[in-house]
């Protein structure tokens, strides 16, 4: 068989040709509808070992019907295509007139519900002015009786204000009466007690003129009590100064000096100072040590008398 194909180059190049044909339309086979196969391949082996045998007029008729078959096969594919085409577009076109179809019934409805919302608005509305105008008419009735009511009460009031005015009259002319009769006691009550309190102020004021007479008696004999004893106390403290008093050696002139005192409880000495005291040095200093040999200074007689601070007149052998 191959120096068969060496002896017929052609027939080897239309077989290699053929066989290229019939795998293209097999590709377009699977891509397209399914078609009949123009040969199974057993057929196509068959041909291409009989390809020594036919002849370039068998070869050619049989690439013319292989084309033939290409372009009818090409043409059925166009006007499937066409058809694909055709049902997508009639499809669109539903799929957009149901959408008209839609929209002119969502339009429809909307209006119809649009015209049911007036409906009812003006249907509301109508109740509402209903409601309204018998509101109005029960309001007019409401004032109507609040002043009927209000007229009833202002007699009324001025009813009870008159008899209020009335009773008035009569409660304050009793009161008057009363006020009256109260203020005529209370003035003979207020003379009787002016009278009672002149006579018991006269009584108390004599009472007190006679105890004031009694005390300032007593006091002014209390008083020459306390001299006398005053009196003694000093005296019994200038004795013992005078006993305790040394005569110093140049004490020249013995003058009246006035010396002062300052003692605690129980006639203790705690300070002594002068006052006007005219003589020597020597003179002072004898008469301050005779006033601190004198602690304790006597107690006095009544110790009403006890003085912290005392002043004393002191002179010698006086």
């Amino acid at each position: 068989m191959i120096n068969t194909l060496r002896h017929h180059p052609r027939a080897l190049l239309l077989s290699i040709l053929l066989h290229g044909i019939v795998i293209g339309l097999t590709l377009m086979e699977f891509k397209g509808a399914p078609v009949k196969p123009l040969v199974s391949q057993q057929g196509n082996v068959d041909q291409t070992i009989k390809a020594e045998v036919i002849d370039q007029k068998k070869l050619d008729k049989r690439e013319q019907d292989i084309q033939r078959k290409q372009a009818e096969l090409k043409k059925k594919q166009e006007q499937k295509k066409r058809q694909e085409q055709d049902a997508k577009k009639r499809a669109e076109a539903q799929k957009k007139k149901k959408i008209e179809e839609q929209k002119k019934q969502q339009e429809l409805e909307r209006k119809q519900a649009e015209a049911e919302k007036k409906r009812k608005q003006e249907l509301q509305a109508k109740a509402e002015a209903e409601k309204k105008r018998k509101a109005e008419v029960l309001k007019q009735k409401k004032l109507e009786e609040e002043k009927r009511k209000k007229a009833e009460a202002e007699k009324k009031q001025q009813e009870e204000a008159r008899r209020r005015a009335e009773a008035e009259k009569i409660r304050q002319q009793e009161e008057a009466r009363r006020k009256a009769e109260a203020e005529k006691q209370r003035l003979e009550e207020e003379r009787l007690k002016a009278e009672r309190e002149a006579r018991l102020q006269a009584e108390a004021e004599q009472r007190r003129k006679e105890a004031e007479l009694k005390a300032q008696i007593a006091a002014e004999e209390r008083q020459r009590e306390l001299d006398l004893k005053r009196n003694k106390y000093y005296s019994m403290i200038r004795d013992k100064i005078t006993r305790n008093w040394r005569q110093p050696a140049n004490a020249g002139d013995k003058p009246l000096c006035e010396v002062q005192v300052i003692q605690g409880p129980g006639g203790v000495i705690l300070d002594v100072t002068f006052g006007q005291c005219p003589g020597t040095r020597e003179y002072r200093l004898s008469v301050e040590s005779a006033v601190l040999k004198s602690d304790p200074l006597p107690k006095p007689e009544d110790p009403e008398l006890f003085e912290r601070n005392i002043i004393l007149k002191f002179k010698p052998n006086e």
